[in-house]
């Protein structure tokens, strides 16, 4: 279920290269051409009262379940998987996080048991598919178009 508010935010950045953002909300039911209209001309109203420049302006739509899900227990949030794509260009590659990893998608053996993500896993291959099939990219806009290594990043 989409939420009632939009959250828009404004980047600011001061002369020394600091950055922080001014948070709005929006009804969700606008348009995202409306929001950002809405959040160009707060922009414009702001920025005579700061000695900032705008960096850029994020609009998130936030989408939450209908029904509430908890978790039944399982790994700590903490405990993320790190995978790693190749791109369409040389550097930089691509990095997806995800949290609270199961063990069993893990090594269980050799230098790697625990802490290297298994390849061969029917749950990794699904997610390593999806991945390359939704055609998502680096932050660069690089398409991810191979999966080369996982492993477990936090071991807190």
């Amino acid at each position: 279920m989409l939420k009632p508010t939009a959250v828009v935010e404004l980047v600011w950045q001061d002369a020394s290269g600091s950055v922080a953002a001014q948070t709005l909300f929006a009804p969700s039911s606008l348009t995202v051409s409306e929001i950002d209209a809405m959040a160009s001309a707060l922009a414009s109203i702001s920025a005579p009262l700061t000695g900032c420049v705008l960096l850029k302006q994020r609009i998130k739509y936030v989408v939450v379940p209908d029904e509430p899900n908890v978790t039944s227990g399982g790994a700590p949030i903490v405990h993320t998987g790190a995978f790693f794509f190749e791109t369409t260009e040389p550097l930089p590659d691509g990095i997806i996080l995800v949290h609270s990893v199961k063990d069993s998608i893990f090594q269980s053996s050799g230098p790697g048991a625990g802490y290297i993500v298994d390849s061969t896993n029917s749950d990794v291959i699904a997610f390593i598919d999806a991945v390359l099939s939704a055609n998502c990219t680096n932050p660069f806009g690089d398409a991810l178009t191979s999966f080369f290594s996982a492993y477990l990043q936090s071991r807190v």
